[in-house]
């Protein structure tokens, strides 16, 4: 590990403030990540590594093995910080799907951030690097669940070893400037992640647009600009729109082969302090973004007929587009002893509706500090989300099903809860227990409740 990480320390992580991205993603990405969250999430009870998951630095938090030995005391004297980061997600579906099965999911993140102003005295510059390795089984494949968001957050993207960052970052006074090789959900439509499901997991858009918004860990060419000012920020980004980076054989790959496009988002975020009180932050961002590449309409042909029907090829069109809105509250504020903190989160994502699966999702939630004596820095949080199908594909299926085609009910909506208790074991390393319920399993109404029981572990090295 230490000699992995003088390796990496050539370069170095930094998606918001410090520290590494650690993934989530959807159906093709999955568990992407997966950004960078604001102010409202720095005087959050420190949770090591879970808002890593999203793509989110991780709030400071000692490391399990220490300074390694002087190695990381000496490399941060010198502007580099390194880190090392582990995700667990073990996952057993105790009814529901074709089969019962338990299945183990985890990921490993490596990276180093540089200083450039100690190395190299470029004031308010900085260079990051990050590779990430998953590695596992997906539950919801090999169970057969068919659930619509992953129960293992951080499946998906392959399970392979993927260059996350490789990008340089400046800073002048309240703009902030990235390039380079970075993932979209590293900065827009970024939440916290507390949860094990996908579903209450990171970066919004990502978990509804996966072939095409990419989150941690898969990068493409990017830049973005940020200005701050007294109410928040706004952000404006470019992205390469590149699907063949999905490709397993791509981890490394940094080229611009199979480019289609661009991906444009743009994001408003404001800050608040609830009542005044600085330590009852809040945090809410609207969003939008548009797609230049070419792309299939999701039912038609391109005579205008139902392609599912006709067995003609789905017509195409270029540019689509989609919006996202991510709110974050914490209520109270902090006892002495970091007990007592009570946050609700909102977050949404609707998607163009001529060419996407999913049309909507919303998911609402809450978490809580100390609620037991003696353990203050635990947590108990509760979430509940509603992933909708496009109208248009449940329509196509309820034809096909009158017709005699199909014996499957259409593709609805699918709702799905957990509920989860943070073990903090050691300030660097913490355990998650949580249950996840999945009704109406990928829209279908036809189909029994799933159950998932769940255990996050987080380790900060």
């Amino acid at each position: 590990m230490l000699i992995l990480a003088l390796a990496a320390s050539v370069a170095a992580p930094l998606p918001e403030q410090t520290g590494p991205v650690l993934p989530t993603h959807a159906p093709a990405q999955t568990g992407s990540a997966e950004p960078a969250e604001a102010p409202a999430q720095e005087a959050l009870p420190p949770r090591p590594a879970p808002s890593a998951i999203t793509g989110a630095p991780p709030p400071p938090a000692p490391h399990l093995l220490g300074d390694w030995g002087g190695v990381r005391t000496a490399l941060e004297a010198n502007g580099i910080t390194p880190t090392i980061q582990y995700i667990a997600m073990p996952a057993w579906n105790v009814s529901g799907g074709t089969q019962e099965r338990v299945e183990y999911a985890g990921q490993l993140t490596m990276g180093a951030t540089a200083d450039l102003d100690r190395i190299a005295g470029i004031q308010g510059g900085s260079f990051q690097l990050l590779v990430t390795n998953r590695h596992g089984r997906n539950l919801n494949a090999t169970a057969g669940l068919e659930v619509l968001q992953q129960p293992q957050a951080i499946f998906g993207a392959g399970q392979i070893w993927r260059l996350s960052q490789l990008f340089y970052r400046q800073k002048l006074g309240k703009v902030e400037a990235k390039i380079g090789r970075m993932s979209i959900g590293e900065d827009f439509g970024t939440a916290p992640c507390f949860f094990e499901s996908l579903y209450f997991c990171g970066i919004v858009p990502g978990h509804v647009t996966p072939n095409y918004w990419y989150n941690p860990p898969v990068s493409v060419w990017g830049a973005r600009v940020k200005v701050e000012d007294g109410l928040g920020y706004t952000q404006v980004g470019v992205y390469e729109r590149n699907p063949t980076n999905l490709r397993e054989d791509r981890g490394f790959y940094l080229g611009t082969a199979g480019q289609t496009g661009a991906l444009i988002p743009l994001e408003r975020g404001f800050t608040v302090k609830l009542g005044g009180d600085a330590r009852r932050p809040g945090i809410y961002k609207i969003g939008v973004w548009h797609d230049t590449s070419r792309s299939e309409d999701l039912v038609r042909d391109v005579d205008g007929g139902y392609a599912a029907l006709s067995g003609l090829p789905l017509a195409q069109a270029r540019g689509r587009w989609g919006g996202y809105f991510v709110a974050r509250q914490q209520l109270t504020a902090p006892a002495a002893d970091g007990s007592g903190v009570f946050n609700l989160f909102l977050s949404g994502t609707l998607t163009d509706g001529r060419t996407n699966l999913i049309r909507s999702i919303l998911v609402a939630g809450g978490t809580w500090s100390g609620i037991l004596r003696g353990r203050p820095k635990d947590e108990i949080g509760l979430a509940i989300g509603r992933t909708r199908i496009n109208d248009r594909l449940t329509e196509v299926e309820a034809r096909q099903r009158a017709l005699g085609l199909t014996d499957r009910s259409p593709q609805r909506a699918e709702w799905a809860a957990e509920l989860a208790y943070s073990i903090v074991v050691d300030p660097a390393f913490s355990l998650r227990p949580n249950l996840q319920l999945y009704h109406h399993p990928g829209g279908r109404t036809d189909r029994n409740t799933v159950a998932v029981l769940g255990l996050g572990a987080f380790v900060t090295l």
